[in-house]
């Protein structure tokens, strides 16, 4: 009996040993999970599971429980509070930012600040002073002039399509291209009329024509002629008016081009995405298209403004489709099946055959014209055609400024999208021939052209993408090229316009048209931006139906509404900069930042604080190539290399040629004699007289 209870005892014993022991491996577990799970925290990044100490006190900061070996960090240096860095590490001294300092450092004189002033703002000084006749000259005078004919067609139907006086074009493709020469800093940008910048134009110039038909309705009644708003067009002051707004929106517009450009505030297109403008331009397409159907119909129904006009002009063209005009029909027809044909089916399938693009336009012109006129299809089909032409240059003469107040805040809008489409077509063309732009600059040269042009005449000009895709493709060397372009385009108006007054308006409006093929095939961007980035999708999309659906002025308006907003959800203010690790602790700090951060030999550390998107994309590539290298300038510089190099070789191939000696003593063998080079009588192989010890010819050469 006492050895059954002893027994007990001992298994009571046992199994409360075994549960102690249980427990106190579980603590210590625990425990030590614990200290891994605890880290320290050291300008927001999470450092080794020790103590931070900081004025005698001790932080810890616990980690929701994961994987410990995930939350480690293993460093070779106790961790430290920013406050502690900058005191074991001395601060290079800052640049003073003071306005006093900067005025000062600004305000001297020299011939050599004289000169990179008047460069800076002129830059046709410095093309002139390093101008190559023989190298620049014919690439210029081809490119010049075939981007002249090419002014030609779209000069007269943009003219219609701003809703002025046809000539109103063919000055527009004059004075806008010689200003720029002068002011502009790139080759390829060709200046003048603009299929957007026209239906933008013609938005606003038609909102004020209604309101002067309300305030002059006794010129409609003298007439004669009922209250058909058609009419209007036929009679001299609406035009006049018409023109007039125009001039004013230019003068304008080219006002807040310079401003913004003497102030510097190139920038302000980051803020506008390529979605915005992809979505505001297929947009914009689609009210030219509509706007230009009763042309090609022949039909004359009255121009509409404000919301919804897409759909009150379609209504008035089916309204209208009994009395569409054969003629006018055909010619339409016709003209865009050939131009389709030849700009897909030759000048792109050819393009690298063909010196120039065929001016098909340019044909459809001439050809239609001479159709219209030996027909005599005014008067035998009622085809509308364009009619007069002055053949002179219009005197300078000062904008009206007549209800200028009614549309100040369009010209904002319409310099943001001169200077937007412009500089972003002439990015394209300076990365493709691989030279910088000076955004600055070339808002002042966007600027003098629209404030200059104003006074002869001239609706708002931007670029026009086709016409520098053909400067580019041609290899333009230098803004001169927009000199020949203008003295073709003087020949047109002062001697050959006479010529154009029988040209078919169904014509002008089909090269319209077709001329936006690209716009429509853009709208196919949508689905990138759906599957790449949502955001984008959504300035897309609303900008495009909203310009669509209601009309330009609050398209644009939505748009820009809806970009700057999905901006205030990103990251805006980006900060790049090169880092370099510390002598002390090997710590990865800024470069510029701390006296003792050295670099790594061969490696350049760039740390950018930001999430790339459309709004600091720029300011990516400009800190990066500032702090680092630029690619581009590199590149320059391996082709200079390149060029140098074959211009030697070619140099010493020709020296090589000019020495080469016959030695007539053993045989026809030659000898290649280098004079420049001294020969070395201890190397063995090589003889004094081209020939060896056993009497036979041979090549001389030397080390190296």
């Amino acid at each position: 009996m006492k050895w059954k209870v002893l027994r007990d005892l001992l298994e009571i014993h046992s199994t409360f040993m075994y549960s102690i022991i249980l427990i106190v491996l579980q603590v210590k577990s625990n425990l030590e999970m614990s200290q891994q799970r605890s880290f320290s925290v050291v300008d927001g990044m999470p450092m080794a599971p020790t103590s931070v100490v900081t004025k005698n006190k001790t932080r810890r900061f616990s980690c929701p429980p994961v994987n410990a070996v995930e939350m480690s960090v293993n460093i070779k240096r106790a961790p430290l509070t920013q406050v502690a860095f900058d005191e074991l590490h001395l601060k290079s001294e800052q640049e003073s930012t003071s306005w006093k300092e900067k005025l000062k450092s600004q305000c001297f004189c020299s011939k050599h600040r004289l000169w990179k002033i008047m460069t800076a703002y002129f830059p046709i000084i410095k093309v002139m002073r390093y101008y190559k006749f023989r190298d620049n000259l014919l690439n210029d005078f081809l490119s010049g002039v075939t981007i002249g004919i090419l002014h030609i067609p779209q000069a007269l139907a943009f003219g219609q399509l701003t809703s002025v006086k046809v000539e109103g074009g063919l000055y527009t493709s004059v004075w806008p291209v010689l200003l720029y020469v002068f002011f502009g800093t790139s080759a390829h940008v060709s200046m003048g009329t603009s299929a957007v910048i026209s239906i933008v134009t013609a938005a606003v110039v038609d909102r004020e024509a209604d309101t002067f038909k309300l305030n002059n309705m006794h010129l409609l009644n003298s007439t004669g002629n009922g209250t058909n708003s058609v009419v209007w067009e036929s009679i001299s002051e609406f035009m006049d008016f018409k023109e007039g707004v125009s001039m004013n929106i230019s003068f304008f517009t080219g006002i807040i081009l310079l401003a913004m450009g003497l102030a510097r505030l190139g920038f302000i297109t980051a803020y506008l995405s390529d979605s915005f403008f992809s979505a505001f331009t297929s947009g914009a397409g689609v009210h030219i298209a509509i706007s230009q159907l009763p042309a090609m119909l022949g039909l004359k129904i009255p121009r509409f403004g404000g919301n919804y006009k897409i759909f009150k002009t379609c209504a008035a063209i089916f309204g209208s489709i009994t009395e569409v005009n054969v003629a006018a029909l055909l010619i339409g027809v016709i003209s865009g099946i050939i131009i389709l044909f030849v700009k897909d089916c030759i000048n792109e399938r050819f393009k690298s055959k063909l010196v120039i693009p065929i001016p098909i336009e340019l044909f459809i012109v001439v050809g239609t014209t001479l159709v219209s006129y030996l027909g005599s299809m005014k008067q035998t089909f009622n085809l509308d055609i364009v009619e007069y032409i002055p053949q002179t240059i219009p005197p300078p003469q000062l904008p009206n400024m007549v209800g200028v107040e009614n549309y100040i805040v369009d010209c904002f809008v319409m310099a943001i999208l001169v200077f937007a489409n412009t500089i972003a077509m002439a990015k394209i063309c300076a990365k493709r021939h691989n030279y910088e732009l000076d955004d600055s600059q070339e808002l002042i040269a966007y600027g003098m052209c629209n404030f200059g042009s104003s006074f002869f005449r001239c609706f708002p000009s931007a670029v026009a993408p086709p016409r520098s895709m053909v400067a580019s493709s041609m290899n333009t060397k230098t803004t001169l090229s927009g000199v020949f372009s203008t003295a073709l385009m003087l020949l047109l108006i002062l001697v050959l316009s006479p010529l154009f007054e029988c040209l078919p308006r169904s014509a002008l409006a089909t090269i319209i048209v077709v001329a936006l093929k690209g716009l429509f095939i853009q709208i196919n961007i949508s689905v990138k931006y759906w599957k790449v980035n949502k955001i984008d999708f959504v300035i897309w999309f609303f900008t495009f139906f909203s310009v669509v659906f209601l009309d330009i002025d609050f398209g644009l308006g939505i748009g820009v509404g809806v970009a700057l907003i999905t901006v205030v959800f990103q990251t805006q203010f980006a900060k790049g900069y090169r880092v370099g690790r510390t002598i002390k602790d090997t710590a990865l700090v800024e470069h510029k930042k701390y006296t003792d951060a050295m670099e790594i030999p061969g490696i350049k550390i760039f740390r950018f604080h930001s999430n790339l998107y459309f709004a600091n994309a720029e300011i990516f590539r400009t800190a990066l190539y500032k702090s680092t290298v630029n690619p581009r300038k590199i590149l320059k510089y391996l082709k200079k290399m390149e060029k140098k190099k074959a211009k030697e070789e070619k140099e010493r191939k020709v020296s090589r040629d000019s020495s080469v000696q016959y030695d007539n003593k053993n045989g026809n063998g030659i000898s290649i004699i280098e004079n420049s080079v001294k020969i070395d009588v201890n190397d063995q192989d090589t003889t004094m007289n081209g020939t060896n010890d056993n009497g036979n010819s041979k090549i001389i050469s030397t080390p190296g």
